[in-house]
């Protein structure tokens, strides 16, 4: 874990509307994860940055501070178990505590069709995008519960509402997410902890690396010209016919993780430029 040269002080960052709160987000080395770090820290959070690239997760860092924010780096697989509790240990310990987990670590998945999908590959999808979400929410969940106080925000997709073709065991790893946050909402009002929020983000087509390599692999070859027609044409399918931008799905996970959204949770909320109307 990269270790700033100062502890946790929620005076230094008394600004925003995070003000204060420690978070932790997992893939947030790169795209979305990358956007919802740096505008957590404008809001005033310290930002642990979880990655399983350290040169991602170290850049990122390297922003959050230099945004005037606490920002931590720590390389974690989040298909390993162990290694993610040991995460939420050395969170706990630097900082005392987790006021909002944001898991937005994720694969595209295979892109064929069902019967060409290789098992290997179907199965590190659901491990990633699914197992993942669930091996981050049992280890940071407890330290919420016992305080009643949290934010768990999981990083769906409109796949996980409305799946295309050749899309198989991506959907299915976003269609598990949405169910399993629905469902850990439940519980938590089952417990009583109406301190503690879950909701689901789920974007539609975002200029990111990952739009990038879907782009690659339908063009099927490096002529820009046409990954930018296939672009555009992922684009066209939403009412406003653009790409969205990662910084469009961070205000969407500042709001969820602040005060202002605590009457919110359960929820799937589409960030998607009017893809899917449901």
């Amino acid at each position: 874990m990269n270790t700033p040269d100062r502890k946790f002080d929620a005076k230094l960052d008394a600004r925003g509307a995070l003000a204060g709160k420690v978070a932790v987000v997992t893939g947030g080395g790169t795209g979305i994860g990358r956007a919802i770090c740096l505008e957590f820290a404008r809001e005033g959070a310290a930002v642990v940055v979880a990655s399983n690239v350290a040169a991602q997760a170290n850049a990122v860092a390297d922003e959050v501070r230099a945004l005037g924010a606490r920002g931590v780096a720590h390389v974690v697989d989040v298909t390993d178990s162990d290694a993610v509790k040991r995460m939420a240990a050395a969170v706990d310990a630097q900082f005392g505590k987790t006021d909002v987990l944001v898991t937005c670590a994720g694969v595209m998945g295979a892109r064929t069709f069902v019967a060409q999908t290789d098992d290997a590959v179907w199965r590190n999808t659901i491990e990633v995008n699914l197992n993942g979400t669930f091996y981050c929410i049992k280890a940071f969940l407890p330290g919420m519960l016992d305080r009643d106080a949290g934010r768990v925000v999981t990083l769906s997709s409109i796949s996980g509402k409305m799946p295309a073709a050749m899309n198989a065991d991506y959907a299915a790893s976003k269609h598990g997410v949405i169910g399993l946050t629905k469902a850990l909402a439940l519980e938590l009002g089952i417990l009583g902890k109406n301190g503690v929020t879950a909701n689901a983000i789920c974007p539609g087509s975002v200029d990111t690396p990952m739009i990038d390599a879907i782009a690659s692999h339908i063009a099927h070859g490096d002529d820009a010209a046409r990954k930018q027609r296939v672009k555009e044409q992922i684009a066209s399918r939403n009412i406003q016919r653009r790409l969205l931008g990662a910084d469009e799905i961070a205000h969407m996970a500042v709001y969820l993780a602040s005060d202002r959204a605590r009457g919110i949770t359960g929820q799937a909320i589409n960030v998607c430029a009017g893809t899917v109307l449901f």
